[in-house]
């Protein structure tokens, strides 16, 4: 499985993936569920889940039309994000059906969620579903998240509101990730995390982070610390000795 994060504060874009893949207890690999684009008027960022052969038909799709000097269709021709979100939903769909696959009973589909900005335009997020169809995040709640979010969601439901920062919402992505690896033996690291600033049209932090790296560990070590202090700190019960 995996768990990806998209969230949209007021000053940019925060993503994070993890790149567990596995096929059985006995097949685990490793593969980057993230890809980025960063080139001119427009940076765009996408993270998968699903089916892992789609994620990577769709991702070579893009590359390949964006080779294509003919390609009446790529992420440099979109005219804005609602644009490239239908572009990504119908190439999704396209490998989703391959020929000779019965679809009725083999689930070959993926989810993406798509974000970044194009000059002159605001910050973006989309979530694309399997079917090729998408949405926005709720305004209340910017941000989505897909795979294993049964463990990572409380606390971004809890932290992030509209008026959140880029810097809060990184470390923010960076608890709830450590949260789903701790519980769940289908996400792991590395962790491939991403920050768009407002404006910029450049990535301003790509990295590939381990659970021992630095950035990784002070934050969700002060988070953990944090959480036993504030337990201790319960008043007891009247029935407590």
């Amino acid at each position: 499985m995996t768990y990806c994060i998209g969230i949209k504060a007021e000053d940019g874009i925060v993503f994070a993936s993890d790149s567990r893949t596995n096929a059985g207890l006995d097949n685990v690999n490793i593969y980057s569920k993230m890809y980025t684009y960063d080139v001119g008027d427009r940076t765009v960022i996408i993270v998968t889940s699903g089916n892992l052969g789609t994620s990577q038909a769709v991702f070579k799709s893009i590359e390949n039309d964006l080779k294509n000097t003919s390609s009446s269709k790529n992420l440099n021709t979109c005219k804005d994000f609602d644009q490239i979100a239908s572009y990504i939903g119908s190439l999704n769909i396209k490998h989703s059906s391959p020929s000779g696959i019965n679809t009725d009973t083999v689930l070959l589909g993926s989810t993406f969620i798509v974000g970044g900005q194009i000059k002159g335009q605001p910050l973006e997020l989309y979530l694309v579903y399997p079917q090729g169809n998408y949405i926005k995040p709720a305004d209340s709640k910017p941000y989505l998240v897909i795979g294993e979010v049964k463990y990572g969601k409380p606390i971004l439901d809890r932290v992030i509101k509209p008026e959140v920062t880029i810097g809060d919402a990184s470390r923010c992505a960076l608890i709830s990730m450590d949260s789903t690896l701790k519980s769940d033996l289908t996400v792991g690291p590395p962790i491939d995390f991403a920050v768009y600033r407002k404006d910029e049209y450049k990535i301003a932090s790509l990295k590939c982070l381990n659970v021992t790296d630095l950035e990784y560990t002070k934050v969700c070590n002060e988070w953990s610390d944090g959480i036993f202090k504030i337990f201790n700190s319960f008043p007891r019960f009247d029935w407590e000795k």
